[in-house]
């Protein structure tokens, strides 16, 4: 048996760190509040009115700092999760509700293939990857894409011209 020796400030500072402490210890799939907030969001990116596979939608908050995004399938359809670590995307799926700016990308690498999965942006860039969409879609300074995320579900498609 442990026998500690302390006054009864230092047992009472060591049982406040204690309790302070034990909160983060609880399950890592505790939600962050917000989670109950999020709201579905999906779409379709086209391009000329073909449905573009493959490429990012970002949904940047024009307040707060919730970022979602998706990307598209082969009908150019997207659904949206928010940027968490720690959260599987059917735990956390949607946006909250709120006026976004969006940036819509597609990065190749040199020789046309697709950038592969868990490769950041800046890496693949690195590797020579190019950005085929133009900049007043793909850049986040520069587009001029917005949407309106409503309570309820919302659906945003996209519709692109070259």
């Amino acid at each position: 048996m442990l026998t500690l020796n302390l006054r009864p400030v230092q047992t009472g500072i060591l049982l406040a760190a204690a309790a302070l402490l034990l909160p983060g210890c609880g399950a890592s799939s505790e939600q962050p509040d917000f989670v109950s907030e999020l709201v579905p969001v999906t779409g379709m990116v086209t391009l000329d009115g073909a449905p573009l596979e493959g490429v990012m939608v970002n949904f940047m908050p024009q307040e707060g700092n919730a970022i979602a995004y998706g990307l598209t399938d082969a009908s150019g359809k997207y659904s949206l999760q928010p940027q968490m670590s720690g959260q599987a995307e059917k735990e956390s799926s949607g946006a909250l509700p709120g006026e976004y700016q969006v940036y819509i990308s597609k990065l190749v690498l040199p020789d046309g293939s697709a950038v592969p999965e868990g490769l950041s942006d800046a890496e693949a860039e690195e590797k020579g990857a190019k950005q085929l969409l133009p900049p007043k879609y793909s850049s986040p300074a520069n587009s001029s894409l917005k949407a309106t995320v409503e309570k309820g579900q919302t659906t945003v498609d996209f519709e692109l011209k070259k």
